[in-house]
């Protein structure tokens, strides 16, 4: 406003200082040659002023530009840094499938900013490069979007042993190794950026054919009989992507609960807890309402109590989400002797030991 009221810009560049056209012409000028001036003074001031707002414009068309430049970039790290890890099944299907539309697409350049990300942080020597011992990070980094889901398999779930890992990996990091310009013959022992990229999108592209429609929502929500297909399917196998979904499901459950977020469930908690877990075999009747079950809360109250005491033996006062976990994933695998299955629990699978094996299996230690 001070510079539209106190200085103006000509065609020509020059910065002169001007006031409103009364003050310019004489109040004593009443001839028509004076008016004529006044006239012109009056255009010329708003002509210059026309040309300093058209230039106050356009520089900051050009700075919203750069704004909108810098919060799309943010964005794409934001996404393969943590937003992208919160997002719902659903989210995920229709991002994957946005990402293989082309390279303008935004899920493509979302995708090509996480590949990268799980690039770098296995590079932890900082050369741009990486290795075999990098490869295996980056391979586990990578996986672990799909693995969330149920549409990779874990590690343990893919070999039975570290040896048929590591033979696995070795091969697939020999097809990506790139050949040295000093010899047609031998290989280097790195991989680049651009050779990961072209064998991360295409794998993604090769595995998304597989996938259907009827993935995006997950079978939990969607009728009677899909939920009692997803419970006895995630009950009969850890290995099950109905299992993984479910797992989810079961910390989503805990983290709700959690509201002074410490990792720990107390007793007022566990009551939450159990309010928010109920609600999906509620909703096609595959478990009781709470007015069908107590006479009051608190009946309701001690009963869950009872349940919660039974989780912390010690009398600790919390429980955490890995006792949680075992209890519910119980109680739900007991529950499908109902549905005409065995209730039994299917057992925990060993976690893998990827890291700690890589040296002992290729110096020949047992």
């Amino acid at each position: 406003a001070q510079a539209r009221s106190a200085q103006g810009r000509t065609p020509g560049g020059s910065v002169f200082q001007f006031r409103s056209a009364r003050h310019m012409v004489s109040p004593e000028a009443s001839s028509s040659s004076s008016t004529a001036l006044a006239d012109s003074a009056c255009r010329l001031l708003s002509d210059v002023q026309a040309a300093h707002e058209r230039e106050v414009e356009e520089l900051w068309k050009a700075q919203a530009a750069e704004i909108e430049e810098l919060k799309r970039r943010l964005s794409c790290v934001e996404l393969a840094d943590t937003s992208m890890f919160k997002q719902e099944k659903r989210q995920f299907f229709g991002f994957v499938k946005g990402a293989l539309k082309g390279k303008e697409s935004p899920e493509y350049k979302q995708l090509y900013h996480y590949l990268l990300k799980c690039f770098t942080d296995a590079d932890n020597n900082f050369d741009g490069r990486v290795g075999f011992k990098e490869f295996e990070m980056l391979i586990e980094a990578a996986a672990f979007l799909p693995r969330r889901f149920g549409y990779a398999p874990s590690t343990p779930e893919l070999y039975k042993t570290d040896w048929e890992r590591l033979q696995a990996r070795m091969t697939l990091f020999n097809a990506l190794k790139i050949t040295s310009e000093g010899s047609r013959e031998r290989k280097e022992e790195f991989i680049t950026f651009a050779k990961w990229l072209e064998y991360a999108v295409g794998h993604i592209a090769e595995k998304a054919k597989s996938l259907q429609d009827s993935d995006m929502q997950g079978r939990l929500e969607t009728s009677k009989e899909d939920f009692r297909a997803f419970v006895i399917a995630a009950a009969k196998s850890r290995h099950s992507r109905e299992y993984k979904e479910l797992y989810h499901f079961v910390l989503k459950c805990f983290t709700d609960a959690d509201t002074d977020l410490d990792g720990l469930i107390d007793l007022n908690s566990f009551q939450s807890l159990i309010d928010i877990a109920v609600i999906a075999p509620r909703r096609f009747g595959f478990a009781p309402q709470s007015s069908d079950m107590y006479t009051s809360e608190e009946q309701k109250f001690e009963a869950r109590a009872k349940i919660f005491r039974s989780l912390d033996p010690g009398g600790t006062g919390y429980i955490d989400f890995d006792t949680w976990l075992h209890y519910i994933y119980t109680h739900i695998c007991e529950k499908t002797a109902f549905l005409g299955e065995s209730g039994a629990v299917p057992a925990i699978v060993a976690a893998s030991s990827a890291d700690s094996t890589y040296s002992r299996s290729f110096l020949g230690w047992k």
